[in-house]
């Protein structure tokens, strides 16, 4: 179907109805300007982490507030309107990826350990922590209370999970106390050798 010769008009009062096609007929009218504008816009921002695809997205996204948002009141055509929100959009989102304020967040990696309580499997892992347990046998007095409780449970076969509602402390304290327990060894081991 050839989406030039629709009429905005007609479509905007369909989807007033709730007509789920003319939603869609507007958002293949429109996807070729949408694509078009994305290629303008990627060109300036492709060395932020940003695909194309993403481009289109945010455009469509921006296609679907403009309907919405679209008021026949307003003085302005249709295909103007859509155009100023299209072109309003994707200048914001590009202006945010450019911008200091999101580096971190658009450069950063996913970290979900903390949230999944994932234990360590590898034997390697685990032959290190026994022998670790050997060490912190002779130096357990000099080891905080809690310290060596969280190494003897863990030396004990109980999991992350299991030590975090034992102790009722959180996976990430869990994670630093075992960390800084290893290294506190790590060292003293160093000293006697």
């Amino acid at each position: 179907m050839n989406y030039k010769n629709v009429n905005d008009y007609e479509v905007m009062y369909m989807i007033r109805e709730n007509d789920d096609t003319a939603v869609d007929i507007m958002y293949e009218k429109y996807k070729p300007v949408i694509m078009q504008l994305a290629a303008k816009y990627y060109a300036k921002v492709k060395n932020c982490g940003v695909e194309y695809d993403d481009l289109v997205q945010e455009g469509m996204i921006a296609l679907n507030r403009a309907i919405m948002s679209y008021k026949d009141d307003c003085g302005a055509m249709i295909y103007t309107y859509i155009l100023v929100c299209l072109e309003r959009h994707l200048i914001t989102y590009c202006r945010n990826l450019q911008s200091m304020k999101h580096y971190h967040l658009n450069n950063s990696v996913a970290y979900d350990i903390s949230y999944s309580y994932v234990d360590y499997k590898d034997p390697d892992y685990f032959m290190n922590d026994i022998l670790l347990h050997e060490q912190f046998t002779k130096y357990k007095n000099d080891f905080e209370f809690l310290d060596a409780n969280i190494f003897e449970l863990r030396i004990n076969g109980f999991s992350y999970k299991e030590i975090c509602c034992l102790l009722e402390i959180s996976y990430k304290y869990l994670e630093s106390r075992l960390s800084r327990i290893r290294n506190v060894l790590k060292r003293k081991e160093k000293t006697f050798i």
